[in-house]
């Protein structure tokens, strides 16, 4: 979602006098600081990919605003990115399910709770006690299904998208001020602000559902992926194929086909939806940056590196 930019902080340095006694030791001291220049402003990157750059295995992946969560193979969660309100900064212990949102992030834990941390001014990193299947973290809210099937939401409510109706569902996905589920009989409901009719659902059953920034997109009972909401930059308009599963970012969607490749389409200023090649079993996609994971649970991801979202640590 194109919900915060942040730029490349530029690197200041200060004068250096240097009294040597030698033009040798000017030199050496001269290369030796060149490097080190070199070194530090490549630290500093605007864009790019990482593709299998890491040997640990993971299990899930959540991209956010401008921050990815990983869940490995251990249980254990890693984050990276930004961290200006503590988003990357998690708790201990052992998780079997992640969810970047905005600003905050939630998971639940091996004990079907919920933790959330971040961001907290709405109340969307204060869950309620239970027991939890799913949980997904939006804009400034969070919203989860419980073990009974029901759905709770909690935080910023302005436009009702934190207010679910009643029912059992199998499955929720809050956007950045909307939320969308799926139901128990495969129907599609959603709820909150709904300028772009990203809140208003078609008709028909649906394997899965991801909300976005402004739209929504969805996986049909044959395949075929159905968006919804704001299209300015093609994002709601899908390519054709049978998809095994989608994910609504900020400006761009991406979606696993049924061959296990990616396919993007969406605003694409930072390369967020240009995916690599290769199979994959999972992708998530976010403010300006996309990450999946590929079938050997190795990890790709591409677009905007700032404050290193790309590269799980």
């Amino acid at each position: 979602m194109r919900w915060a930019w942040y730029n490349c902080r530029r690197i200041g340095y200060g004068g250096i006098t240097l009294i040597a006694k030698s033009w040798m030791a000017i030199w050496i001291l001269t290369l030796l600081l060149v490097a080190a220049t070199l070194l530090l402003m490549t630290g500093c990157t605007t864009s790019g990919s990482t593709d299998g750059a890491t040997t640990e295995s993971f299990r899930q992946v959540s991209a956010g605003a401008d921050h990815t969560c990983w869940l490995n193979a251990y249980n254990s969660v890693v984050c990276h990115g930004h961290n200006g309100y503590g988003q990357t900064k998690l708790p201990a212990g052992s998780f079997r399910q992640v969810s970047s949102g905005a600003f905050h992030t939630c998971g639940i834990n091996t004990d079907d709770s919920v933790v959330c941390w971040g961001r907290d001014d709405d109340g969307q990193s204060t869950p309620p006690a239970g027991s939890f299947q799913q949980v997904s973290a939006g804009g400034r809210h969070t919203c989860g299904v419980k073990t009974d099937d029901s759905v709770v939401c909690l935080g910023w409510d302005d436009d009702g998208q934190a207010t679910p109706p009643a029912g059992s569902f199998q499955q929720v996905s809050a956007g950045w001020a909307h939320t969308c589920g799926i139901k128990t009989d495969d129907s599609v409901v959603c709820r909150g602000w709904d300028h772009y009719g990203q809140a208003t659902p078609p008709v028909g059953s649906f394997q899965q559902v991801s909300a976005g920034g402004f739209h929504t997109c969805g996986i049909k009972a044959d395949g075929s992926v159905a968006c919804w909401g704001e299209d300015d930059d093609g994002q709601s308009t899908p390519p054709a194929g049978s998809y095994q599963q989608v994910s609504a970012g900020g400006y761009h969607t991406c979606g696993i086909k049924a061959d296990g490749s990616v396919a993007c389409w969406g605003w694409n200023n930072r390369g967020q939806a240009t995916p690599p090649a290769g199979s994959f079993q999972q992708v998530s996609a976010g403010g300006d940056h996309t990450c999946g994971i590929k079938i050997d649970d190795s990890v790709a991801c591409w677009g905007s590196d700032v404050d290193g979202k790309l590269m799980p640590p």
